[in-house]
């Protein structure tokens, strides 16, 4: 869909992921325009994304805080009637192109959490309850911080995952909120997606999208259905864990092993300029090897992650 812009954001380590996103659209016949907002790439990596045809490569936005949290900026650039934010560590299954846009203008396209999930997003925090729903004193917080909020109830029951979302032009007012809100409401500085030391905004970027959607005055409405996960050939599939595939397998993302490396293989058969030699977990005679490795590759990213945690804690004494 032409009326449809396709944005994403990374820098040159998530080079191979944005690289494989757009390679999986174009693969599967999508034709959507693509702005991809790079942080710290050069003309060598602007010309390999621009060498899958219907790319513009911008400089990221300047941002004191995780690259997460410029996805309003970055959606903001687009001028089509609708526009989709995709997180660029992820693949389309097929062509998704009439499935990536809310059914009318007045929703937003984005998959809300269930419950056992949106318990799991709460689990550190002792607000009480089983968090099957939004917390009811993180409502409050939220009420009290969103401008106009009044005394609505909620918009929806439980959060949304802001790694796909689709709106119509005539919500970019909610894009304007998004990024006005988290400047107000997040304190400066990178610490990655997740703050823990937040209790209302841990998720940053997404729990103020989440307040938004409860709150603001004039909001779309929420899907009501996600159309993404249901059928094999029409799916986006978000590789959660770290790891990500392009360094290596997790035992939870192993099983897209195949369909992974059908995206490498059509860019490698039709010509693309790679970002790179291809990495072992990119290479399918590798597989027995990635699946063997896949449980030490998890454990020792999560021992790096500790000792990097461990090391900011004990230098902020």
């Amino acid at each position: 869909m032409r009326n449809n812009t396709v944005v994403t954001i990374g820098d040159r380590s998530y080079l191979w992921g944005v690289f494989l996103l757009i390679a999986s659209m174009r693969k599967s016949g999508m034709e959507e325009p693509v702005i991809v907002c790079a942080a710290g790439c050069g003309e060598r990596e602007s010309r390999i994304l621009e060498g899958l045809g219907g790319v513009r490569v911008v400089p990221a936005p300047p941002t004191a805080r995780t690259l997460a949290c410029s996805k309003p900026d970055a959606m903001l650039l687009a001028d089509t009637e609708f526009v989709t934010w995709v997180d660029c560590d992820g693949f389309f299954t097929g062509n998704v192109s009439e499935k990536l846009v809310p059914l009318s203008p007045g929703e937003i396209h984005i998959r809300m959490r269930g419950e056992a999930e949106n318990a799991l997003a709460f689990a550190s925090h002792r607000f009480g309850g089983d968090g099957r729903v939004i917390p009811a004193e993180v409502l409050e917080a939220w009420r009290k911080d969103v401008p106009g909020a009044g005394e609505a109830a909620p918009g929806i029951p439980r959060c949304c995952s802001d790694c796909l979302l689709s709106l119509h032009r005539s919500h970019r007012s909610l894009l304007e909120a998004w990024r006005d809100q988290m400047a107000r409401v997040l304190p400066s500085g990178n610490v990655g997606v997740v703050d823990r030391r937040l209790p209302f905004y841990h998720q940053l970027d997404e729990s103020v999208l989440n307040s938004l959607l409860c709150f603001l005055p004039g909001a779309p409405r929420v899907s009501d259905e996600y159309r993404l996960d249901r059928e094999p050939e029409a799916l986006f599939v978000h590789f959660v864990c770290h790891p990500k595939p392009w360094v290596g397998w997790t035992p939870s993302s192993l099983p897209k092993f195949g369909r992974y490396l059908d995206v490498v293989d059509y860019a490698v058969e039709a010509g693309l300029e790679l970002p790179g030699p291809l990495p072992f977990s990119l290479r399918r005679e590798n597989r027995a090897w990635c699946s063997l490795l896949a449980g030490p590759v998890l454990y020792r990213h999560k021992f790096k992650r500790l000792l990097r945690r461990m090391k900011t804690q004990g230098s902020g004494r």
